[in-house]
């Protein structure tokens, strides 16, 4: 059991490869991981974003938050850079509001550092040398991402930086096959390694992009950066069947609504793929759309939950990694849609985590100054009943994230399902009076008669599904998946 990756790129694998293959741990190959996604899936996954690390290490599990921070102040909304663009998935879609007034503050680069300096054994600047490399010599453009530049160009027209990474002399978005470069983030890299995070929160970085805000209708300050900090959480812990699942825990939604979804899913032995199946999901997926998706409303029903549920008295992107000694780091990294602007420079594109309704419940421009931004993101590791390893997944998929999460655990642990088998698995989604349902596979789906929802079928396997990465441990085997919906890889 030398080690195994899932995850949605094969650059952003490859990377997490060569760190352990020269001895590095797990924490350390994600660190690389993080980094080379930020050149191979940039419009999920970037340095001006943030992400959630569940990492287990010597036993012991804990989360690294360094999600996206509201800023500390506000200014009339009427000089706030903020507009709508509409992504098409094909069969619905989806809008978001971009802009500079669409910036939190991101904490990506933060948390790379927070995690080198608690587990780190291999000195930061080789992490970032795979990441290097890649920004230097290009990667090709795979289908995925490919699709991903279609849904998304509205926003990548928006720069001129963009357009020099992902249009070609014509006009047109490079094809698939087609190289994609970021000279000068090979630059930002290289300054970052040998600065550290101080330079980007306290430095120059912090620099650029507070004036670039205050000048174009932004809202981050020099302040903001000076003042962010990663923060370390127990993970949201809770007993399903024989196993202890634990995931991303409150302020952030994703987490607990997973857990929810399972607490109340009846462990059914009907026919797997049935109608009946369809309907039981449905009807957790209702129960769970009742609790709310604001904080204060979700830890009253965790409360109520746990005491049954746990041995406790008391984006998208997502990479797995598993070590040769057992330690295993879940990470879902976003960038939300990106917000159309760029730091100076660097070709880093900042993120529109403000322009996200998701995330912001009570309204746009409604947001609490200062408070850690909730998310979806939910990466979660299982132990067994030994609080061994036995599992790590997540998922990219905005708030779709919870119910994909919760869907794969229940093929996976209710009806014993393989691995790729329980991701591969058709997916339903309910979303406010709308029952997005994935046609290929099931028996047979509801009708009007069934249910009380407008029902939308796709007739192939979607992104709009979100992409469930997972690695599973099988006695001393570790198999790993990666979700065909967002072109993943394992390794």
């Amino acid at each position: 059991m030398n080690g195994k990756i899932s995850a949605g790129h094969h650059v952003t694998a490859q990377a997490a490869s060569e760190i352990l293959k020269i001895g590095g741990n797990a924490v350390d190959a994600a660190i690389a991981a993080m980094f080379a996604s930020f050149v191979a899936e940039p419009c999920m996954s970037s340095a001006g974003g943030g992400a959630f690390a569940n990492v287990l290490f010597n036993g012991k599990a804990r989360v690294y938050d360094f999600f996206c921070q509201t800023p500390r102040q506000k200014r009339p909304v009427s000089e706030v850079d903020f507009f709508p663009i509409t992504v098409d998935f094909g069969d619905t879609t989806e809008d978001f509001y971009v802009g500079r007034g669409s910036v939190a503050v991101p904490g990506a680069i933060a948390g790379a550092f927070a995690l080198h300096r608690d587990f780190g054994s291999i000195p930061m600047r080789e992490l970032v040398q795979p990441a290097m490399e890649f920004a230097k010599n290009g990667v090709e453009v795979v289908p995925f991402q490919y699709l991903d530049f279609q849904l998304l160009e509205s926003i990548l027209q928006v720069s001129d930086v963009s357009k020099s990474i992902y249009f070609k002399e014509d006009g047109t978005l490079k094809n698939i096959g087609e190289s994609q470069k970021m000279p000068q983030f090979v630059d930002f890299l290289d300054f970052i390694s040998r600065e550290g995070e101080a330079a980007f929160y306290q430095g120059e970085i912090a620099r650029k992009v507070a004036d670039d805000q205050a000048r174009n209708g932004g809202y981050l300050t020099r302040e903001d950066f000076e003042k962010y900090e990663v923060i370390i959480r127990e993970p949201l812990s809770f007993k399903y069947r024989d196993y202890e699942v634990l995931t991303n825990p409150l302020p952030s939604t994703g987490g607990s609504l997973m857990a929810l979804m399972m607490m109340n899913l009846e462990k059914v032995t009907d026919n797997h793929l049935s109608k009946k199946h369809i309907l039981n999901v449905l009807n957790t997926l209702e129960t769970v759309q009742d609790f709310g998706k604001l904080p204060h409303q979700l830890a009253k029903a965790l409360m109520q939950n746990l005491k049954k549920h746990t041995s406790k008295n008391g984006s998208t992107t997502h990479f797995n990694i598993v070590d040769k000694y057992g330690n295993a780091v879940s990470l879902t990294s976003t960038n939300g849609e990106g917000c159309g602007s760029y730091i100076e420079n660097t070709q880093v594109q900042l993120n529109n985590m403000l322009g996200e309704s998701a995330l912001v419940p009570e309204g746009f421009h409604n947001w609490k100054p200062n408070t850690r931004l909730s998310s979806m993101m939910a990466p979660t590791l299982v132990l067994d009943n030994q609080k061994e390893f036995k599992a790590t997944l997540g998922s990219g998929g905005a708030g779709r994230i919870p119910s994909m999460m919760m869907q794969v655990l229940h093929h996976l642990v209710d009806y014993n399902l393989p691995l790729e088998e329980a991701v591969m698995t058709p997916r339903i989604h309910l979303s406010g009076g709308q029952l997005n349902i994935e046609n290929d596979g099931f028996e047979a789906i509801p009708d009007n008669k069934d249910i009380d929802h407008e029902l939308i079928v796709f007739n192939q396997k979607s992104l709009f599904f979100g992409g469930v990465h997972a690695i599973v441990k099988e006695k001393e085997t570790l198999i790993g998946v990666a979700d065909a919906r967002r072109e993943g890889v394992v390794i």
